[in-house]
């Protein structure tokens, strides 16, 4: 009896092992359960803080397109300013001129008229001269006369024109010196609003990132969970190397899933100025990107960690470098759009437009032409994204386009 027993022991002892570990297993799955369901109702809870953080974003980013419009304004208006102050120092300065050469004139005219003496002319006549010699000196004192009487009359009118002048250029002068105090304040403004930007940026990346690492760990230990539950209850040998099998997998899918940083290609040339009568349609093969940048990725490509595919370019940039529309066409679209950030949308006809997003700011608003060329935009990191640059899309009919098929 004690050997069946025993016998009987050592046959189910390995069934009882195997149970106990599915049982243990069983309970690490509930606990992780409960961990899991408590991280996403915390989760649930910060979305309210997390659409005030993009909110804030989105707002801070729209202040800074319109600083840096604004700034743009204001520097026109200096330049314009500053050039009409320099054509009315020029116009002083002629005049100032012409002033004193009349003042020179007018001088040696009374001068030679006082060493001539006023009554030649009358003393010849009653000493008995001849009277038409007097007649002929009579007709020219009058035509001095007249003449310094009008050189007179154009010395006042000048005098007048450059008191006229120098009120025009304090005008000027005080205009000029406003509007370098307003470029000042909105330069502090601006930077001030990118500061801010910049917090708030922080703040969402970091909250966001942890929340997801947090989420996204506990499913995986869950599904991992699970399948081993299942397996412990069948074989626990087969389960064994069907886990084996499964991190192998899930290794090399990381790996392969890591996100290269380097450059698939670089872009040199942008978009020139010029008039084109062509349709769009007839353009393919001549354009240019709107950037000079690194293009980082290949259109239809995988993006990192799979999910959806690249429907467009991500071309690595200088911040604040200009964005340059790629043909003719019409803005429809000019604002803060969430993951994407500043965006603007150029409709070129028979259903073609282009998209440029994540700008730091947009200097073209909707309705508004554009030509090949014309700076739309400025390269930024707006929407969230990590590095500056811009990411552009060509659609048709709504469907996205190559743009390396349609550029030189």
């Amino acid at each position: 009896m004690n050997f069946k027993y025993g016998l009987l022991l050592l046959l189910v002892w390995p069934l009882c092992v195997s149970a106990n570990q599915a049982d243990r297993k069983q309970a690490e799955l509930e606990s992780l359960k409960q961990r899991l369901q408590t991280l996403q109702q915390t989760f649930r809870a910060t979305q309210t803080h997390r659409q005030e953080a993009a909110d804030q974003l989105r707002d801070s980013e729209q202040a800074i397109s319109s600083g840096v419009r604004q700034l743009r304004q204001l520097e026109s208006e200096r330049q314009r300013t500053a050039e009409a102050l320099h054509a009315l120092t020029r116009q002083t300065e002629t005049t100032t001129a012409h002033i004193r050469q009349q003042q020179s004139q007018l001088a040696q005219s009374l001068k030679a008229a006082y060493l001539r003496g006023q009554d030649d002319v009358l003393k010849r006549v009653l000493n008995g001269q001849d009277p038409n010699q007097a007649a002929r000196d009579l007709r020219y004192l009058a035509y001095l006369t007249r003449a310094q009487h009008a050189m007179i009359a154009g010395l006042r009118a000048d005098l007048a024109r450059l008191t006229e002048l120098q009120n025009a250029t304090a005008q000027k002068t005080a205009a000029l010196s406003q509007l370098q105090a307003a470029r000042s304040a909105e330069h502090s403004k601006l930077m001030a609003d990118r500061r801010a930007r910049e917090q708030v940026l922080q703040k969402l990346s970091a909250q966001i990132q942890q929340q997801r690492r947090e989420i996204t760990a506990l499913k995986r230990d869950e599904r991992s969970l699970t399948q081993l539950v299942k397996r412990l209850n069948r074989i626990m040998a087969e389960q064994a190397a069907r886990a084996a099998q499964a991190e192998k997998k899930r290794q090399q899918a990381v790996k392969n899933a890591a996100p290269s940083r380097k450059p698939v290609a670089v872009n040199r040339e942008t978009p020139v100025a010029m008039l084109s009568g062509k349709p769009f349609s007839k353009l393919k093969g001549s354009l240019r990107l709107p950037v000079a940048g690194e293009l980082m990725n290949r259109f239809g490509a995988r993006r990192e960690g799979g999910g959806v595919s690249w429907k467009g370019l991500f071309i690595r940039a200088t911040q604040g470098a200009a964005v340059k529309a790629i043909a003719t066409g019409q803005v429809v679209f000019a604002d803060w759009l969430r993951g994407f950030g500043n965006l603007i949308i150029v409709d070129h006809g028979e259903g073609y437009m282009s998209l440029y997003s994540n700008n730091e700011s947009l200097y073209k608003q909707v309705g508004e032409k554009v030509q090949p060329g014309d700076a739309i935009a400025t390269v930024g990191n707006s929407g969230g994204q990590p590095e500056p640059g811009l990411y552009f899309e060509m659609r048709h009919q709504s469907r996205p386009v190559n743009p390396l098929l349609w550029v030189k």
